[in-house]
């Protein structure tokens, strides 16, 4: 009843709350979800262009674009995408400036299931056709019938200057036209609807209607038909914005009032998988039930929505998966917890990222030999999996690794200078629960099937090491040099031997670390303002700084401008784009990274399913 309740109260939020998302209309236009069928695949929306793109102008990245030092560079890199653009642009007379100039308002795509279009009908009254011919025609109609096609509606508010879609519609029509469509124009009360079908399959056609400053265009028979109906309020299905899934899904995604979301999206996974695979003909019959099995169908929906240009935060974004209760299936292999997500000491001040998930392992482990047996029987799991494992190692691979963790996992990621191809290396914590016992463990798998893993000591830590591969990566690529150690109680794996030492050091306090940091405690005082009452399974640190500065060093490489010079040879935008790194010099790095501020991103569980945020502070 309780999650029944909140389902409701979702409902009811995104129905009268929050008009933003679901409407935000004016007095006539409706906002795109009224216009399309509750049962929509995807859908992406912008709420206002002309205001998305003031508030991105304000934005770090926008501020960045109009730096005096910057704009340049930006200036030659839009001018070489306007070129490239006209091998397109030439087909139906517009330039990328006039593209992009074309939406003044909302703007939405989707992705839609067509009611079934059937050509092949039996007629109505008179003798049925007993004939072989006739007698397929009628098992093909019924397979039509069973069948739901993808369309696609896309809504752009262009205010009452039309002319450059108009434009771009009249050549699109009369493309089409020279390849055997036609067009039928039909008045339904005060609007004027355009259908441009293809006379051998009228499955396939483009419809459209222009109202109120808004054009909508339908692809596949009947999407624009339907969408005005919607509008008029004559239709007898409900719309997206009527959905209860689609109002669990975002309801979560909205945020505060000055944060209010200008991009939004929504995803039906299961749907969309559902008719990719029924669609495939007898196939589906042995692939469709083992997909049901799964459990993919308790993915009810998957949303977001992403904000830029505040005062306090210069972006927010979040995620929410909607899933059924219980978790069985594949999700019974999703088994978040909480718990810590404070650095431990080991993680040095210098991380591009870092990444706490607290996770009950070894309720994956039975949730992934529960799937695993489903497919190969009763007990396969343990007669393929465990019993070899017990054979070759004489231990329980239970007890020897599952229950040995203490169910929480750690990511980094560090950029090793000088910068290359690679550079930017992981380190992967696991928390034990006894350090000693897995110290034996390792020993023993290292005299049965880890033979080939080597060890030395470094200080009082014993370092593992696979053994170096012959065959070395090419020039100016990093040779990853794979290792682990335990460290404290932690159980550390990294493909790079000198970030593995890092930590080391970090941990003796030889060097900073990041629980010192004053970005990290910047970052982490504003997620108690994302978070309320929730409790997260995942935090994450991310200073994109030092991601921007592996793509500077890379750009400035001569080894990957020569590289891109090779690319470009045969290809027109590989060779526009070497040019352009031939022809500039790029400001000191400083110049990039003080448009650069650290990010945040958190995971909280809950009975209905995940929501993920992520958040960029202000620069200063």
């Amino acid at each position: 009843m309780a999650l029944i309740s909140r389902l409701k109260l979702a409902t009811f939020l995104a129905l009268a709350v929050l008009p933003s998302v679901f409407a935000q209309e004016t007095a006539v236009v409706p906002g795109a979800p009224r216009l399309l069928p509750e049962d929509t695949l995807a859908y992406i929306r912008i709420e206002n262009v002309d205001e998305l793109k003031a508030d991105a102008a304000n934005s770090a990245t926008g501020r960045m674009l109009s730096d005096p030092k910057l704009r340049p560079i930006a200036g030659q890199y839009y001018a070489a995408a306007s070129e490239l653009f006209e091998m397109l642009g030439n087909q139906v007379g517009l330039t990328l400036d006039q593209l992009v100039a074309i939406p003044k308002g909302q703007l939405a795509a989707s992705l839609i299931l067509l009611d079934p279009v059937n050509p092949a009908a039996p007629a109505a009254v008179g003798p049925k056709d007993e004939s072989p011919e006739g007698i397929r025609k009628r098992l093909e109609a019924k397979k039509l019938e069973q069948q739901q096609n993808f369309g696609g509606l896309l809504v752009i508010e262009t205010g009452r200057d039309n002319a450059t879609l108009r434009n771009l519609l009249d050549t699109v029509e009369k493309k089409l036209s020279e390849s055997g469509w036609v067009t039928r124009t039909e008045k339904i009360k005060q609007t004027t609807l355009v259908q441009i079908i293809r006379v051998a399959d009228e499955s396939r056609a483009v419809e459209y209607f222009t109202r109120d400053g808004v054009t909508v265009i339908g692809i596949g028979a009947g999407a624009g038909r339907a969408a005005l109906k919607r509008w008029d309020g004559e239709s007898l299905s409900p719309s997206l914005a009527e959905s209860t899934d689609f109002a669990a899904v975002m309801s979560p995604c909205i945020g505060a009032e000055d944060t209010r979301p200008q991009i939004t999206f929504f995803a039906n996974p299961f749907r969309i998988a559902e008719r990719i695979i029924k669609g495939r003909g007898n196939g589906a019959a042995l692939v469709w039930p083992i997909v049901e099995n799964l459990g993919v169908g308790k993915i009810r929906g998957i949303g977001g929505s992403i904000f830029q240009g505040g005062e306090f935060f210069d972006d927010i974004a979040h995620m929410h998966v909607l899933l059924d209760p219980p978790r069985d299936g594949i999700f019974g292999v999703v088994r978040p917890t909480e718990g810590d997500t404070n650095p431990p000491e080991w993680i040095p001040a210098d991380v591009a990222s870092y990444t706490s998930i607290n996770w009950r392992i070894d309720k994956s482990f039975d949730g992934f030999e529960r799937i695993f047996d489903t497919f190969a029987g009763e007990g396969g799991f343990a007669t393929r999996a465990t019993d070899p494992y017990l054979k070759a190692t004489t231990l329980d691979l239970r007890e020897s690794l599952v229950n040995a963790t203490a169910d929480r996992i750690i990511s980094v990621t560090w950029l090793q200078q000088p910068v290359t191809f690679g550079s930017q290396s992981r380190l992967i914590g696991i928390e034990l629960k006894d350090p000693a016992q897995m110290t034996q463990t390792i020993d023993q798998l290292r005299q049965t099937i880890w033979k080939r893993l080597e060890s030395e000591t470094v200080g009082a830590t014993t370092v593992y090491r696979g053994r170096p591969r012959d065959r070395q990566p090419p020039a100016g690529f990093r040779v990853p040099t794979p290792c682990g150690a335990i460290v404290g109680k932690w159980m550390l794996i990294s493909d790079n031997r000198e970030l593995l030492e890092h930590a080391m050091r970090a941990q003796s306090g030889a060097m900073p670390r990041l629980s010192d940091l004053p970005d990290y405690d910047l970052v982490v005082s504003e997620l108690g303002g994302q978070l309320g009452d929730d409790k997260p399974f995942m935090l994450s640190f991310s200073r994109d700084s030092e991601t921007l500065r592996q793509v500077y060093d890379l750009g400035s490489s001569p080894q990957v401008r020569e590289f891109a010079k090779q690319r470009g040879e045969n290809n027109p935008v590989g060779k526009r784009i070497s040019e352009l790194m031939e022809a500039n010099d790029l400001p000191p790095f400083d110049e990039f990274k003080k448009y650069f501020a650290p990010s945040g991103t958190f995971g909280y569980d809950e009975p209905t399913g995940m929501h993920f945020g992520r958040y960029t502070l202000k620069p200063e």
